[in-house]
């Protein structure tokens, strides 16, 4: 190291230094060449960020072989692969930079001023001078994509379109549309019964209730005979999905399969919430309210600025990590309540305008579970008109229904919003009390002197809501003690304590209608042509909306004045009280089932046994008709099912914590990783996890632990990239995951999915079907879990080539009487029982693929 020290001084004397970790590299430099380059270091890491702002910034591999450089066949060694990778980054990072505007580079060197991809940007913009001085100059940084005329005359002939529903049914057979234009197609029988019965639902006007296994292949059986009747009868079928993933799938993959081979024209759309846009008017107006602390947030607001001066669709889901931009979607969405799209300056190119504009034009739309329900709440005001639907995913309707039905709110929350008006950094009080002289010379006809004394109201009146914000929720505090979850009515916390509570609500409504009055006030000396003053009102109305959806929620807590609602208290980072309304069968009956000719409820779980009568009553379905397809996969081939019983459940915590610690860990060693074990506790996964530590046979592998080791998305990436790993995960993780191939080789439950019978919304729920006279037990407790149960079941076959074991140790399930229906649940005619020791040598003998193994 010595003798190099003073040639590779020489060498990097006054040069720029290209890295692609600095934190890795430097330390190194510094510790075996006693050189620190600091000063004429550039991240490109950084650079990739910028000019590449929707590809996610993972390995340095991984970025380069999404960017599709140059491969290169042989390297001879890791250094040098990882040089080369550096360079041919660097070199995609400059050649887009040339080609960009001159105006968006200035304003993206302000960006990234202090960081150290600064330098490259100035030097592109004197090469770009150099080599095209005459490149024109945008003025407008953010491009937008003018509303096309979506309403021309197409060619909506409908001669093109067969007229018989049975051409639809005929797609799925063996020398159908789809077998002629797939190579590789394979013609299943429940797809031509799940089509043919989607369209008796449409022709009967009659809803139907479709429980389609996995590898069923149901969206194609839903797609086709939805394009065919929207087209034919003119009538819009909307989709809506509860994950991502599938709405991703839909638009991005089926719906564009079947514009190349059906036999006529369609149109599609995708359609989000407004905050999932961008909204132009608000990033034009950003030097308003525009702050950073970090380096990470200024890098963030760099390559948010890239991605919005190229996104043509503005929707935020094209930015990888969602979570890390969600401070600047806040900032930059297009939910702002005084945002009217068609009615300001930037329709031409409103990003939310146009999307709905499309939404109007297509033949079949796809939206998620969420945008139905608010589509509700504001009584049709979101989606266009529509008299066909179907709903992917079903089983997760209800709860989402809960969730977008009801009201959530935290003290930081409240506190949040109180800084911004007075407080906090660039607060609103302080924006207007400095800028209100200036508006006085200007509009000198005005009383600003009337202005200035409402403005000083602010103060006080924002701390008056803090301090009850602050008092509400330390009683709500004290109330919910060490429990994760509380509901607050006369019988759990007494006459007394809910009383206090209530006055506390009513209290904290009447602080915040004091500050909606004093912003009224002084919106009326706003109210002015003029740009400045337009961007305050702007402001002004988000945060109205923002008081009046508390001021809303809180207004249903104190009234109760409907029996079927709860209030409760939740636990997780924070404390959060929750209203719902529990029963939401009569809204969805009036709102959407009783109003459209035919709505389609499909999932691989929404049956108990042979009844769809949980999911029903539930939701307000009434007149239906039901089919069960079950999945073509050879689950006795593909899998072994296998219950451990000698793990009672009624063995104390600690020592069962330590015997099912152990199990998991040899069966993982034998497995060599591949396996997800899911719980029904965060506390007990824990616990488990601490335990699984000290297992010798679990020294060589990744064990992974929801809410300990990273999010739910980092957890499962790490898993798929790491062949060794074991991942323990509780609710979100026994559904929406999908695993294929040797990634999952075996799935253990520890316990049955019984949620705790204390939940509030369960307890709510119970109580209601009790009032009712029925036993909340089978009505409610044993159907939910069966549900969970086999959509836990469901993540490990997801092809017809995996194979794998799932391993219950919950002995309930073979020792109660109510065990039986779990069982009859599954697609499978026979399990194995044993202990511990036998179900391990069961997996043992079994030929799964397990990586690493010879025995595979």
């Amino acid at each position: 190291m010595e003798q190099h020290k003073k040639s590779l001084e020489d060498f990097t004397h006054d040069a720029l230094i290209f890295v692609y970790e600095q934190k890795k590299v430097l330390p190194d430099l510094k510790k075996y060449f006693e050189i620190n380059l600091n000063q004429n270091v550039i991240e490109v890491q950084e650079l990739a960020a910028v000019f590449f702002p929707t590809v996610s910034q993972q390995s340095l591999e991984e970025i380069t072989d999404k960017l599709k450089t140059k491969k290169h066949h042989r390297f001879i060694s890791t250094a040098q692969k990882k040089v080369r990778l550096t360079h041919d980054l660097l070199l995609q990072c400059w050649k887009k930079g040339l080609k960009a505007d001159l105006g968006f580079l200035s304003k993206l060197e302000e960006y990234t001023k202090g960081l150290s991809c600064q330098p490259v940007l100035i030097e592109l913009k004197k090469e770009i001078v150099r080599t095209y001085p005459d490149r024109p100059i945008r003025i407008a940084p953010y491009r937008g994509e003018t509303v096309q005329n979506l309403f021309s005359p197409g060619s909506d002939d409908l001669a093109e379109i067969p007229d018989s529903p049975a051409w639809a049914v005929q797609c799925f057979g063996q020398d159908g549309l789809l077998a002629s234009n797939i190579p590789g197609f394979e013609n299943r029988e429940i797809q031509t019964v799940m089509a043919a019965e989607i369209l008796k639902g449409f022709t009967e006007a009659t809803d139907v209730v479709i429980e389609a296994g996995t590898g069923t292949g149901k969206t194609l059986a839903y797609l086709i005979p939805a394009l065919w009747w929207s087209k034919r009868h003119q009538q819009k079928v909307i989709v809506a999905t509860h994950t991502i993933t599938l709405q991703e799938q839909l638009f991005s993959k089926d719906l564009p399969l079947l514009q190349k081979i059906l036999p006529f024209p369609f149109e599609t759309a995708l359609l989000k919430g407004k905050s999932n846009y961008l909204c132009l008017k608000c990033l034009y107006q950003e030097s308003l309210f525009t702050d950073y602390t970090t380096h990470d947030e200024q890098l963030r607001q760099a390559a948010f600025f890239s991605w919005a001066s190229e996104t043509k669709t503005g929707d935020f889901g094209e930015l990888p990590n969602n979570q890390s931009f969600v401070p600047t979607y806040r900032k930059f969405g297009a939910d702002n309540p005084a945002c009217q799209p068609g009615e300001c300056s930037f329709t031409s190119r409103c990003y939310l305008y146009n999307a709905r504009k499309r939404a109007e034009a297509a033949d079949v739309l796809v939206i998620n579970h969420s945008l139905l329900l608010a589509d509700i709440k504001t009584n049709y005001k979101i989606l266009p008109e529509y008299s066909n639907l179907i709903i992917d995913e079903a089983h997760n309707i209800y709860q989402t229904a809960l969730k977008q039905l009801g009201f959530e709110i935290c003290l930081e929350q409240m506190l949040r919003l109180t800084d911004s008006i007075y407080g906090g950094k660039g607060n609103l009080f302080a924006y207007l009390k400095r800028n209100h002289t200036v508006w006085a010379e200007v509009f000198p006809a005005f009383n600003w002197t009337y202005f200035k004394s409402n403005l000083e109201e602010i103060p006080d009146r924002c701390r008056a809501a803090a301090d009850q914000a602050q008092e509400l929720f330390s009683m709500l505090q004290s109330v919910l003690g060490r429990q994760l979850s509380f509901r607050l009515d006369r019988e759990k916390v007494g006459e007394d304590i809910l009383q206090m509570i209530l006055l506390a609500s009513e209290n904290l409504i009447i602080r915040f209608k004091g500050i909606v009055e004093v912003l009224d006030r002084i919106n009326t000396f706003l109210a002015l042509e003029s740009e400045q003053l337009e961007e305050t009102r702007y402001e002004i109305s988000r945060i109205k909306s923002d008081i009046a959806q508390i001021v809303d929620g809180f207004g249903k807590i104190v009234s109760k004045s409907e029996e079927e609602r709860v209030t409760y208290l939740e636990k997780s980072n924070t404390v959060y009280l929750k209203n719902t309304l529990i029963n939401v069968a009569p809204l969805l009956n009036k709102k959407i089932f009783s109003k459209n000719n035919c709505t389609v409820l499909t999932s691989a779980t929404l049956s108990v046994g042979e009844d769809f009568a949980y999911l029903t009553r539930d939701i307000g379905v009434e007149r239906y008709i039901s089919l069960k397809l079950d999945s073509p996969f050879d689950y006795e081939k593909q899998m072994v099912f296998c219950v451990v019983n000698d793990l009672p459940v009624n063995l104390p915590e600690d020592r069962l914590a330590e015997k099912t610690a152990s199990f998991i860990g040899r069966i993982a060693k034998e497995m060599n990783g591949g396996t997800l074990v899911l719980f029904t506790s965060h506390r007990y996964l824990q616990r488990v996890y601490h335990l699984l530590g000290n297992e010798e046979c679990c020294q060589h592998l990744n064990v992974l632990a929801q809410g300990i080791d990273g999010t739910r998305e980092d957890l499962l990436q790490e898993f798929m990239q790491n062949n060794s790993s074991v991942l323990l995960g509780t609710n979100s993780f026994w559904e929406g995951i999908d695993l294929p191939g040797d990634m999952l080789r075996c799935v253990i439950m520890v316990r049955l999915p019984f949620w705790p019978p204390d939940t509030p919304i369960l307890e709510a729920k119970a109580r209601l079907l009790e009032s009712q006279g029925l036993d909340p037990f089978y009505a409610l407790n044993l159907p939910e879990a069966i549900i969970r149960f086999k959509q836990g079941f469901g993540r490990l076959i997801r092809t017809r080539e995996d194979k794998g074991v799932v391993i219950v140790l919950d002995d309930r399930i073979i020792k109660k009487r109510y065990g039986r229906y779990f069982l009859q649940a599954l697609p499978i005619t026979s399990f194995y029982q044993g202990s511990s020791e036998r179900v391990l040598q069961k997996v043992s003998s079994v030929q799964v693929p397990v990586i690493g193994n010879s025995r595979a």
